[in-house]
C-alpha cells in the first residue's frame, strides 16, 4: 500500500511550527534521500530565523508585530507545504523516507471487514396513498442498502421476502403499496461481496 506525507501543518501554534521547522531541517540536513530540497534548506533556514524574530517581537502584544507575525508564519508555512510536495515525490509512496524527513505518514484507512448491522430502523406512513417513508441509521463502510418487505408477521411464520428497494441512502420511500395492509420491513448494508446481518424489522400499515 502506497504511503502518503502528512504534512499537519494546519492549526499549528507559531512556537509549535517553529518546532516543526527546526525538526525537518534537522533531519533532511545530510539524508542522501534528499539532495536536492526544494525550496533549499538554506533558504528554508533564512525565513525560519526571520519568522522566529517575529514571533519573539509579536509577544508583547503589539498589533503591528502580531500582523508581521501572521505573515510570517503564512509564508513560512508556505515554504513548508513546497518542501512537503518534493519530499512526496522523491518518495513515491515509501514510508521510511518519508518519515526520515521529519514529516509523518498518513495513517491509512484500514478496509472494513465486516459491516455492522443497520440500526435504529423506522418505518412510517407517507401523507400519500400507497407509500411508505424508511428511515436507519448509516453503516460505516456501506455501499449500498438492501430493503426487504413482507406482508407476513415473522415473529409467527417463516415470511417471503422480496426487495423492496436498493438504496445509497440511509432512507428511502416505498410505493405502490396496498392500503390498509400491514407491512413488515427490514434492511442490511452491503458492500461489495460483504452484506450485514439484517435490522430489526420494522412494522406499518399503508395508508
Amino acid at each position: 500500500m502506497e504511503n502518503q506525507i502528512k504534512l499537519g501543518l494546519t492549526g499549528l501554534k507559531p512556537t509549535d511550527l517553529l518546532a516543526k521547522g527546526r525538526l525537518i531541517i534537522a533531519n533532511m540536513t545530510g539524508n542522501a534521500s534528499f539532495p536536492d530540497p526544494v525550496p533549499s534548506l538554506a533558504d528554508l533556514q533564512t525565513a525560519l530565523d526571520a519568522f522566529e524574530d517575529r514571533v519573539e517581537a509579536a509577544a508583547f502584544g503589539d498589533r503591528r508585530a502580531i500582523n508581521s507575525r501572521n505573515n510570517g508564519q503564512r509564508a513560512f508555512t508556505a515554504m513548508m507545504r513546497q518542501l512537503g510536495q518534493y519530499v512526496a515525490f522523491v518518495a513515491n509512496g515509501d514510508g521510511e523516507v518519508i518519515e526520515s524527513s521529519g514529516f509523518e505518514v498518513r495513517k491509512q484507512r484500514e478496509p472494513a471487514t465486516s459491516l455492522g448491522q443497520p440500526i435504529d430502523f423506522l418505518a412510517e406512513r407517507s401523507k400519500k396513498e400507497g407509500e411508505v417513508i424508511l428511515n436507519w441509521k448509516a453503516v460505516s463502510y456501506s455501499k449500498a442498502y438492501q430493503v426487504e418487505v413482507s406482508t407476513a408477521d415473522p415473529a409467527v411464520a417463516e415470511p417471503q421476502w422480496t426487495v423492496a428497494l436498493v438504496t445509497s441512502k440511509s432512507s428511502g420511500t416505498v410505493q405502490n403499496l396496498t392500503r390498509g395492509t400491514m407491512y413488515w420491513f427490514r434492511v442490511m448494508a452491503i458492500s461489495g461481496d460483504m452484506t450485514s446481518a439484517y435490522s430489526d424489522v420494522a412494522l406499518v400499515m399503508a395508508a
